[in-house]
């Protein structure tokens, strides 16, 4: 069974120490788009502000890259610390959403269109935000739950 979704952007974040994937959806839900590759610095919370002014999300998606056997990794534990660094600026629903395979899979789809690993750093981020997003979007879509929500 497929549910209509709610009208409205949504957003993903695939988090690194250094890099952020940013991916956004169109009010329609019908298009998932990279949107930028932003570079985790001191200043992250100013940019992440002016992502959230121009895409005005309904809910936040960050990926949780868990060890393949399940178990927290450590990332998973600095995803949720940058999940909770977003609860800053937004006040909407935000899920984490497993994210185990999601930059090895943006590294193939690089790699199946011609594209070298070295020239495509801040573009995998975003393909892995993209696919965050869709397993998000394709969640909800089937009345599954969306991810942990936070």
């Amino acid at each position: 069974m497929i549910n209509s979704l709610k009208v409205g952007r949504r957003i993903a974040f695939d988090y690194g120490e250094k890099r952020i994937g940013v991916a956004t959806s169109d009010e329609q839900t019908i298009l998932v788009s990279p949107h930028a590759t932003i570079v985790n610095d001191e200043q992250i919370l100013a940019k992440l502000t002016d992502i959230f002014s121009d895409v005005n999300p309904i809910y936040v998606v960050v990926g949780d890259p868990k060890h393949l056997s399940g178990e927290v990794s450590q990332k998973s534990i600095q995803a949720l610390a940058f999940a909770d660094l977003i609860k800053k600026i937004f006040h909407g629903p935000i899920y984490l959403v497993d994210e185990r395979l999601s930059t090895s899979s943006a590294l193939s789809q690089m790699r199946s269109i011609g594209r070298k690993d070295k020239d495509s750093k801040a573009i995998i981020d975003q393909i892995a935000a993209v696919n965050i997003l869709e397993s998000a979007i394709n969640n909800e879509r089937s009345g599954n739950k969306i991810g942990a929500q936070i």
